[in-house]
């Protein structure tokens, strides 16, 4: 029970990290005033982007008082997550995934 408790009261309402996947309905409040509330935690350190359109992740980082950005196209790049000590290639996220040649 201890588990599930510290999963409950302090992973999902202190998160360091936070990852959302962008889609046409969603993407201006995603990076608007869903990410003005994100910026809000202090516990957040990471906001990570991903888009479903095409091999593009996007990652701001708070540095201090501001938020660094930063972008990775590509299934030959890697997403380094230093707040959690993770490295994940976009080949990972995107692992049999078809796009729209539309985009």
């Amino acid at each position: 029970m201890k588990d599930n408790y510290y999963f409950r009261k302090c992973l999902l309402t202190n998160p360091v990290v936070i990852m959302d996947i962008l889609s046409d309905s969603t993407e201006a409040f995603d990076r608007g005033k869903k990410f003005a509330y994100y910026q809000t935690i202090p516990t957040l350190q990471e906001y990570i982007l991903v888009s479903q359109k095409e091999c593009r992740v996007e990652q701001y980082t708070r540095s201090d008082d501001a938020w660094l950005y930063r972008s990775y196209k590509g299934t030959d790049r890697i997403l380094k997550m230093e707040s959690v000590n993770c490295e994940l290639p976009l080949s990972e996220i995107y692992w049999d995934v078809g796009f729209d040649s539309r985009y």
